[in-house]
């Protein structure tokens, strides 16, 4: 425990500083409060062509017009764009010791978090989102776009996808999309995802529906419009036709019942009882509730029972790290020193370093707690305060603290039972992780058992449990005394089942065989039983008999075609009668041919000919000017008619 206070005293190396890039020049970019959003980004720019590591943080979410505004008014910061123009990071996931930290040679990107939707919403500003924007996908598109023009990450061999508490929402929700993103500017790209305090949460532990009345699921969904969130696509291609929009937005939205549809690998970091997501659920009785503790620990029972659907389904781009601790997030704030490289979890004792550098090698990876003990290795809120959980309590014996070691199947409510459909129907469960579930024998660990003495609930290890006067007793020795009870278990049920044979042949040979004492049956000899209904015969008709015609072919006679010759008939040239003095009225009446000038009027602007090209005498010329003349004369008549005046 020393070692751990001393862990969490010092930081694992030096940090990094991160200078911050402005995306004005995107206008979808924009915070709650129409700021333009932010990043930061590392100084040291030669890792961005190999290796990448893009961090969404955590800062809460919303999910109605009067918690946003109280937000956004409590801290103005989380709606914002970011002021401060180099950002400083130390510790955990950000040193630069490479042999504590397992991103510590990756370009590393800090995204301002500022749009309260774990950075999945699109819907703008409006009367019912009261005037505030949530473009969370927006902005992380808007990201990616500039480190590619910038930086050049589509270079890059391996990008990560990192996020922690709603920051791992958001991993949950984009991660194929930040995959086919960036595959489709460089297709050989390794892109993962680290989601640090997703909501991996036992959706199925909850009051009965008096009480909640789905309230859960309906939060979800007016979460969903109220943002514009946009789900993984391959969960609501796959459930959107089967499924309404309630139940759709929950199973899309809760990453515990969408992870098997995320493509791209993936490593899931969570505590069996994360204190915000267990909390904040309105399905949860408060503490003062006499059936709290019940809840409380059907809640880890169920993450447990999450973690080892992971492995049930073989699903080798998932690893999970899922230590018996109470922390919301492992890599985020001042204890992911420790949690990093000082707790160790599962049977083969893996720190979250080891873990991650395997999941980093494409080596599936599974470190789970088992239930019933809380891992005494988690840092405690107080220094002051014992390391021993909600679970299990805290004791104490002849002046010493010790931690209640035997948990009551009691206490587990079968009504919270995980479902079976979390596992394939041929998976038998493992008792080294939940020696409380159905044949699984009850584990009885000795009470003088101390903090800090590791005791595994494996059933496939030969463990020895420590006792008060140093005796050692091995699990061979329990495992012949449960067969042997469960041999004499099986015998007592032979024998009930016997009795109640005897108790009531007679009145099953009344109603079945038709006879008034069940029949004897003598050796070798085959009595004769006598059925007063006889069963009748089932007739069954006949089946018609299917006549196909046969099939008729019609023949089809096309008529000839007569293809008539390429060349058209030669047509003769018009032969126009006409005398030039019939139509040259300038010829006739020098008068006219005084007034009219025929200049002023060339009609090879409208007509298809023209003066040197006239091989005919210019026919259609001199029919035009014949009418106008013809016109202008009957005119001129009338007017004399009209005036008396020639």
């Amino acid at each position: 425990m020393q070692a751990i206070l001393v862990l969490a005293m010092c930081t694992l190396g030096s940090g990094v500083r991160l200078l911050k890039r402005d995306l004005s020049g995107y206008q979808l970019a924009k915070c709650n409060d129409g700021t333009p959003a932010a990043y930061y980004h590392d100084q040291d720019v030669r890792p961005a062509g190999d290796k990448v590591m893009i961090y969404l943080p955590d800062g809460g979410d919303c999910g109605s017009v009067g918690d946003c505004t109280r937000r956004c008014n409590a801290d103005p910061t989380l709606c914002s764009g970011p002021k401060e123009s180099v950002l400083e990071q130390e510790g955990g996931i950000w040193s630069s010791n490479n042999t504590e930290n397992p991103f510590a040679d990756h370009f590393k990107i800090f995204i301002h978090y500022c749009s309260s939707d774990s950075f999945a919403g699109t819907n703008n500003g409006s009367l019912s989102t009261g005037n505030l924007i949530f473009h969370g996908k927006h902005i992380l598109t808007a990201v990616l776009k500039d480190l590619v023009s910038i930086f050049g990450i589509e270079r890059a061999a391996s990008v990560v996808l990192a996020g922690s508490g709603s920051g791992a929402r958001a991993v949950g929700y984009n991660c194929d999309y930040v995959s086919a993103a960036l595959r489709g500017v460089n297709p050989t790209v390794d892109v993962r995802c680290l989601a640090d305090g997703p909501d991996f949460v036992p959706w199925w532990v909850k009051t009965d529906d008096e009480q909640c009345g789905d309230k859960d699921i309906h939060k979800l969904e007016a979460e969903k419009k109220f943002w514009g969130r946009l789900d993984d696509a391959s969960c609501i291609t796959e459930n959107k036709d089967r499924l309404g929009s309630a139940s759709l937005a929950h199973r899309c939205g809760v990453m515990s019942r969408y992870w098997q549809d995320i493509e791209s690998p993936l490593l899931i970091v969570a505590s069996q009882l994360d204190s915000v997501y267990y909390e904040s659920s309105p399905c949860i009785p408060g503490a003062e509730d006499a059936g709290h503790r019940r809840y409380t620990a059907a809640w880890r029972r169920g993450v447990v029972a999450l973690a080892e659907s992971i492995q049930a389904r073989g699903h080798n781009l998932t690893s999970c790290f899922i230590p018996s601790c109470a922390s919301h997030t492992l890599l985020a704030g001042s204890l992911a020193e420790v949690y990093l490289t000082g707790v160790k979890v599962g049977e083969e004792a893996l720190v979250l370093r080891e873990v991650i550098s395997r999941w980093l090698r494409d080596e599936n990876n599974q470190a789970v707690d088992a239930l019933g003990k809380e891992n005494s290795q988690c840092p405690s809120p107080s220094p002051l305060k014992a390391a021993c959980g909600n679970l299990l309590g805290c004791g104490t014996r002849a002046g010493v603290l010790r931690r209640k070691s035997v948990y009551y199947a009691q206490s587990f409510d079968r009504r919270l039972s995980p479902p079976t459909s979390l596992f394939p129907n041929t998976y038998t469960r493992k008792c080294s992780l939940d020696p409380w579930y159905g044949s699984c024998r009850r584990q009885t660990i000795s009470p003088a058992i101390s903090v800090g003495h590791p005791v595994s609930h494996g059933s496939d290890h030969s463990v020895a449990h420590a006792l008060g006067h140093g005796e050692v007793h091995t699990r061979t020795a329990h495992d012949e005394a449960g067969r042997r009870k469960r041999l004499w278990q099986k015998l007592y049920t032979l024998q009930y089942l016997k009795k109640l044979f005897q108790k009531y042949k007679h009145a099953y040979a009344r109603e079945y065989q038709g006879v008034d004492d069940y029949p004897r049956v003598r050796a070798n000899v085959h009595p004769a039983v006598v059925r007063a209904k006889s069963i009748p015969t089932i007739i069954r008709p006949k089946r018609p008999r299917v006549v196909v015609a046969p099939r008729r072919v019609i023949t089809v006679e096309r008529p000839p075609i007569v293809r008539v010759a390429d060349s058209l008939p030669s047509v003769p040239a018009p032969d126009y009668d006409y005398a030039a003095a019939d139509y040259d009225y300038a010829l006739v009446d020098q008068d006219y041919a005084q007034d009219y000038d025929y200049a002023a009027y060339d009609y090879a602007e409208y007509y298809d000919y023209a003066d040197a090209g006239c091989n005919t005498g210019c026919a259609l010329a001199k029919i035009i000017r014949a009418a106008q003349q013809k016109k202008k004369k009957k005119d001129k008549t009338t007017e004399v008619a009209k005036t008396g005046i020639l």
